[in-house]
């Protein structure tokens, strides 16, 4: 390679470094908890950062800088989830997040795939998702002999813990957006 093909190489490079990447098919944008309903949480939203400056497990996140997107926050619960504190209500200047009771909260609904659950396939004993649910019982249960996990999505606030506490070996649980439009709350 010549000198102009290796400069060139690396302008390209840096070139596509700086370009926001498109978001994949499968990202799922989770709306903090008290958010408006789609549309009118965007149109409220300020973009001011203060939610996820009092997450305290700093699951609000903002697109990126360099992103195309709309400027609003979403949850990542890759590492960690949302406790469901609902500071970020509290701090909320132009309402686009309201506070509710957490029961009210509609985040998602949990995804459970049997195929990789432990309890499901036989390859273990676990129990971690009910055990750290603030709804056991009536979000999740554990049912038949091999005591596995069964969603009840209608009952679930989305928090995320499920998937957090689910071991590394199964990563069976996710919290996908609530196709439910009830799921988001009527601007006043």
């Amino acid at each position: 390679m010549n000198r102009r093909a290796i400069i060139g190489a690396a302008a390209a490079a840096l070139a596509l470094a700086a370009v926001p990447k498109r978001a994949r098919a499968d990202t799922r944008k989770l709306r903090p908890p008290g958010a408006l309903k789609p549309g009118a949480f965007e149109a409220s939203c300020i973009g001011c950062f203060r939610c996820a400056e009092v997450c305290p497990t700093r699951v609000i996140r903002f697109p990126s800088a360099l992103s195309l997107e709309n400027a609003t926050p979403h949850l990542e619960f890759d590492d960690r989830a949302c406790v469901l504190c609902m500071k970020c209500t509290d701090v909320c200047p132009t309402d686009a997040l309201v506070p509710l009771q957490v029961d009210a909260v509609r985040i998602g609904v949990p995804k459970l795939k049997r195929s990789e659950c432990l309890p499901w396939t036989g390859r273990g004993i676990c129990r971690l998702c009910y055990q750290v649910c603030p709804y056991p019982d009536r979000a999740v249960e554990l049912v038949g002999p091999q005591k596995a996990p069964l969603f009840h999505a209608e009952a679930c606030v989305g928090c995320g813990l499920c998937e957090e506490a689910c071991p590394d070996s199964a990563r069976a649980i996710v919290i996908l957006p609530s196709s439910d439009a009830a799921a988001g709350i009527e601007p006043a």
